[in-house]
């Protein structure tokens, strides 16, 4: 997989926008070793929206992001080397 060339939604390719302070923000995730984010809209109209994302190897969470190369998972902590 290719990273987009300008940040967007993972999902409907929506450029991303500041949303009002009283929605849902953006989710950073990570799918298929490459940080992405999934826009406030399909959160909300695709409940599988999830299921595309990788999952944390120790704790199968969705809650992953990606830093200095290291894949980082924000619920337990586990990391693991980003294979992009």
């Amino acid at each position: 997989m290719r990273p987009p060339d300008r940040p967007g939604c993972f999902l409907c390719h929506r450029p991303t926008f500041d949303p009002d302070k009283r929605e849902v923000p953006w989710a950073r995730a990570v799918a298929g070793g490459v940080q992405v984010l999934i826009c406030p809209d399909c959160q909300h109209d695709r409940p599988d929206w999830a299921e595309s994302l990788d999952r944390c190897e120790a704790c199968g969470s969705t809650r992953l992001s990606i830093t200095l190369g290291q894949i980082v998972c924000r619920a337990c902590g586990h990391t693991a080397k980003a294979g992009v």
